[in-house]
């Protein structure tokens, strides 16, 4: 007779189910009509939509390994900032060695508004002990992996783009997320999109 799992077993198997599947993720990994989120009873449709949009995309052995750009135009209000903390905690939460860079199109976003929102919902999430949860950035807590599974808020120079430049990770998981995107300069955009060329690995390009 097999022994049930625990509580931590049950969300690892949970974690590992939804590797290809945020909108699953953000339906089950979120107390959903209670606490903070008491009047809320999941996402919203826009938010369902654009979730399916990432699982289609990744379930389809076709295009898994090519780079999704997912664009979304929104005005104030509408729940940007939550989808963008959704997505980063899925990301994280599903993929061992996943790397996230999120910037926006000024520093006070990215540390007034963007960071806080993505470690609000880090912290909602049924998988908030895995991680370290700063202004920064948000880590793993597993051993030796501190530096390659992790999610960082960074602010966006023209003359200093190394920070995007530099994005492998090669069989594994990038996402790269602009908040505010009509802001940020050209220069970054197509530094960018240079880097995302990794073969073998999930590619997400949100703006």
């Amino acid at each position: 007779m097999l022994a049930a799992m625990s509580p931590e077993e049950e969300v690892i198997q949970l974690a590992a189910d939804c590797a290809a599947d945020p909108l699953r993720w953000s339906e089950v990994a979120y107390d959903w009509g209670e606490g903070e989120l008491a009047e809320y009873d999941g996402p919203r449709e826009w938010q369902r939509e654009a979730f399916a949009q990432i699982r289609d995309h990744l379930q389809d052995p076709a295009t898994r390994f090519q780079p999704l750009m997912l664009a979304r135009a929104s005005g104030h209000g509408i729940g940007k900032s939550a989808f963008i903390g959704m997505v980063t905690n899925w990301a994280l939460s599903t993929c061992d060695d996943c790397k996230v860079v999120i910037t926006a199109n000024t520093d006070n976003q990215l540390r007034t508004k963007t960071s806080p929102e993505v470690g609000k919902w880090a912290r909602l999430s049924i998988t908030s002990t895995w991680f370290d949860i700063n202004a920064t950035s948000i880590a793993t807590k597993d051993p030796g992996h501190s530096k390659t599974w992790r999610a960082d808020f960074t602010p966006w120079s023209e003359h200093n783009t190394e920070a995007f430049a530099g994005l492998h990770n090669k069989g594994k998981r990038i996402v790269l997320i602009f908040d505010e995107a009509s802001a940020i300069a050209d220069k970054v955009w197509e530094v960018a999109e240079g880097a995302l060329t990794d073969e073998g690995t999930e590619i997400i390009w949100i703006a």
